[in-house]
């Protein structure tokens, strides 16, 4: 039977009991009588041991604002696999249970290398769960925090893969909206797997089951247009890539502070610091490129997935070259002529040779003028003699 972990809201009794056919439970230090809603405070470690449907739960490997995840094995087949289980306290409210099977369907959409693959959602014992395939690895959080900031390569490497997923899951319309260190894993082979599809939407399928008002994602890589409370596209995706991957070669996400509100007050008014200062081992080209994707406007960015990883792969088109200015039209008095018609090479300077042999030309006239009226003069004044 699965245990939970209950306390007395009238004298602070915490005590293990087991769920009671009829949701109560009697607290032993004090006997008052509690619902099970109010009283239930169920412990994730309460399901190892047990089972869910044909799984044995074996171990926690994971915990999350959503639920735990555990490792566990099909009995008859004895396939590992990991169970995400949404706590029973959250399977009263039908908003969470819908985000959750939406989950569920989301993920199961995807037919892609790096995307956790799911292979079933079931219920059992008053919990809901999702059967997916098991990991060896850690998450790129774990690996930041033990290890510090990435190689060039390796980052690389890991946006493209990750890039990849986004590429596979836009197309069928569904936007993650919670792409972080967190919910990448990182298999002991090297790739990734992009998990953690609790908040994934697929345009004009699903219902929107938040809360209104409410914020989507983690704040540290949350695009600005979230922050302000407008719906999220494939391009706010692309912003938490470049905040994930900004982290994983500076060591820091763009933004921190010691509050949400800070954060996200960072977000929507200030600039990341230069990835040229905080980490300028990477290539110039990379920098570039995750810079782009955190650009306030979601039209200032790469506009799709694939674009994203084209550019990473070195496929991106060279930007469009500015057209020189023209020069301007000097006056109609001062054009210069144009250029002799069938004639070929440097017609300015025929036209330079031309123009000084016309002033040689000109002078010698003139010299020729001067004597000729010299010689009359001198014939005149002979002739008067």
């Amino acid at each position: 039977m699965v245990k939970l972990t209950a306390k007395c809201p009238r004298c602070g009794e915490q005590f293990p009991c087991e769920p009671p056919p009829d949701g109560q439970v009697a607290c032993p230090r004090c006997g008052a009588r509690l619902r099970l809603a109010a009283a239930q405070a169920a412990s994730p470690e309460a399901l190892l041991g047990q089972t869910l449907g044909p799984y044995e739960v074996l171990e926690i490997v994971g915990r999350g604002t959503m639920g735990a995840v555990y490792k566990a094995q099909h009995q008859s087949l004895g396939r590992v696999c990991a169970l995400k289980v949404l706590p029973q306290g959250f399977a009263r409210d039908p908003s969470f249970v819908e985000r959750f099977r939406r989950e569920g369907r989301a993920a199961a959409a995807i037919n892609h290398p790096s995307v956790i693959q799911v292979f079933d959602v079931g219920q059992d014992k008053g919990y809901s769960f999702i059967v997916m395939e098991y990991v060896e690895g850690r998450t790129l959080s774990d690996q930041l925090r033990l290890d510090g900031p990435l190689p060039p390569d390796t980052a690389l490497s890991l946006m493209k893969q990750t890039a990849a997923a986004l590429v596979a899951a836009h197309s069928l319309g569904i936007v993650h909206r919670d792409i972080k260190p967190g919910n990448i894993l990182i298999t002991t082979s090297g790739t990734i797997k992009v998990a953690d599809f609790g908040l994934a939407k697929r345009s004009g399928v699903d219902v929107d089951v938040t809360a209104p008002g409410s914020r989507l994602g983690t704040p540290l890589y949350m695009p600005p247009e979230v922050a302000e409370g407008r719906p999220a596209d494939a391009r706010s995706d692309l912003y938490s890539l470049g905040a994930t991957f900004y982290y994983a070669l500076a060591g820091h996400p763009p933004f921190d502070a010691q509050s949400t509100a800070a954060v996200m007050v960072k977000i929507l008014s200030e600039q990341p610091p230069p990835l040229d200062t905080e980490a300028p081992q990477a290539p110039p080209a990379l920098r570039g490129i995750i810079h782009r994707l955190l650009a306030k406007d979601p039209a200032k960015r790469f506009q799709t997935a694939q674009e994203v990883l084209d550019a990473l792969e070195g496929r991106q088109a060279p930007p469009r070259q500015r057209r020189a200015p023209a020069p301007p039209k000097l006056p109609a008095a001062q054009a210069p002529p144009p250029p002799p018609q069938g004639i070929g090479g440097d017609w300015e300077a025929r036209l330079r040779r031309a123009m000084a042999r016309r002033r040689r030309r000109l002078v010698l006239a003139v010299l020729l003028g001067v004597l000729a009226i010299a010689g009359i003069i001198v014939l005149i004044l002979v002739l008067r003699k």
